[in-house]
């Protein structure tokens, strides 16, 4: 029996309301995640998740 291991984690593409620049985040990240341009704050930690304070372009596989 062969056991297959499922990724539950993904990368996300979120977009900057302030500024619209896009950036690539972790969908299980444990630091906050700052916009590279303007420095507001995109992601926010929540217990092994986040929250996402931005627009989500894509969800990468």
């Amino acid at each position: 029996m062969e056991m297959k291991q499922c990724m539950t984690s993904r990368f996300v593409r979120v977009v900057c309301p302030r500024c619209g620049n896009k950036q690539i985040v972790f969908g299980k990240s444990s630091m906050k995640v700052k916009c590279v341009s303007c420095n507001r704050l995109l992601v926010k930690t929540r217990g092994g998740k986040i929250r996402i304070r931005a627009w989500v372009r894509e969800v990468l596989q």
